[in-house]
């Protein structure tokens, strides 16, 4: 025997999942493409990023040349780079990008050694910036310094 009750709720139930399906549908697909255009625009823009490093932010800083004692440093940063100027006890000024050039951790200068070490992969550089061992493949970025009467110009190369 058919149970006329159970027609009719099976009746109800598909006109309502019929009048809800395409609005899920619409719904499901408009979620899908903002998340997909949100991941692609994100993948653009890193990759933008990284091919034009230097449109985040100066290629040139001026410092008052009284701010760097012989013997001393001086931290800045050129864009979203890390660097520091050496104003060695000779008198001569050399600044250096403070990224490595194999994994692009940032190095840190020890006075005491005159040397740049690398905590990521254990590297180290010489004053003049080139490899003394572990893994980084270059010298690290020498940037040009230029004294302009009692200023200090730092640009990149």
């Amino acid at each position: 025997m058919i149970n006329k009750k159970n027609i009719e709720t099976r009746d109800t139930a598909e006109a309502l999942s019929a009048d809800f399906s395409p609005w899920r549908r619409k719904l499901l697909k408009g979620i899908i493409g903002f998340l997909g255009a949100l991941g692609l625009g994100s993948l653009f823009y890193s990759g933008y990023k990284f091919l034009a490093p230097e449109a985040s932010g100066p290629r040139e800083i001026e410092i008052p040349f009284k701010e760097i004692p012989v013997g001393q440093t001086f931290s800045l940063k050129m864009g979203n780079t890390p660097g520091i100027l050496i104003h060695d006890e000779e008198g001569n000024l050399k600044a250096f990008s403070l990224v490595c050039t194999h994994m692009a951790c940032v190095v840190s200068w020890q006075p005491e050694k005159k040397i740049f070490y690398c905590p990521c992969h254990d590297g180290y550089f010489d004053a003049q910036g080139k490899v003394i061992s572990g893994p980084p493949p270059a010298p690290l970025e020498r940037w040009l310094v230029e004294v302009k009467g009692d200023q200090v110009l730092v640009r990149l190369t």
